[in-house]
This record gives C-alpha cells, sequence and structure tokens, in this order.
C-alpha cells in the first residue's frame, strides 16, 4: 500500500467537494496546517471523533465513508473503527478468521463467505 494513500484520498475528497483545507480545518476544529499535514502524509491519519468529523463534514457517500475509514486503520494497523464493536461482540466471527489463518486460506475463500452473507 502506498505510504499516503489515506492522506491523497482525503484530499482527493475534499477538493470533489470544493472546500479548501482552511474550510475543512475550521469545520472540524483543526488548524488548515494539520489538514495539510495528514494530506501529504506527515501526520498519521485521524480516527474516532476527528475521522467522523471528517466523514459528515464532507458528506462522503457509504462507499467513500468506508474506504476513507479503511485507509485510515490500515495506515495504522488497525481494525477499522466502524466494525471493531461488532468484531468483538461475535464470536463465530474471531474463531473463523483464526481457523482460516490455521489453515492458510486466502482472500478467494472470502470473497466467496462475502458473496453467501450478501444473497442471504
Amino acid at each position: 500500500m502506498h505510504d499516503n494513500e489515506f492522506g491523497i484520498y482525503l484530499k482527493t475528497l475534499r477538493e470533489s467537494k470544493g472546500i479548501t483545507q482552511e474550510q475543512l480545518g475550521d469545520a472540524v476544529g483543526k488548524k488548515k496546517m494539520t489538514i495539510s499535514l495528514i494530506e501529504n502524509g506527515k501526520n498519521a491519519p485521524p480516527q474516532d471523533e476527528f475521522l467522523n468529523k471528517l466523514i459528515n463534514v464532507l458528506a462522503l457517500t457509504h462507499e467513500e465513508e468506508i474506504r476513507l475509514r479503511d485507509l485510515a486503520a490500515l495506515a495504522r494497523g488497525r481494525i477499522p473503527s466502524d466494525i471493531v464493536e461488532y468484531f468483538i461482540q461475535n464470536e463465530h466471527i474471531r474463531k473463523t478468521i483464526r481457523l482460516a489463518m490455521e489453515q492458510g486460506k486466502k482472500d478467494e475463500v472470502w470473497q466467496k463467505i462475502q458473496e453467501v452473507i450478501r444473497n442471504d
């Protein structure tokens, strides 16, 4: 993954909405410099409340929100914040992931599982 994929994507989203760094910073309670540092990969992607504010201010589509959350989490080596609670509450998810890891299952297996869930 590109080292600054989150920042590049955030900048693309911001510019597509016609919002300046200063306007975005003001809307989320941060300085223009903070937005610039994130977009240029000098600061780590935001998380929690700051990330939620960015998503709300930019009025992202569901797909844009998911991608932004995933990129933020991947850059930090974490599970995306919007699915942590669901993951923790569902023991079978954790057991299934461990079993798949033990058996060396690849992405194709997860794609099949995703299709089963989607079509259920």
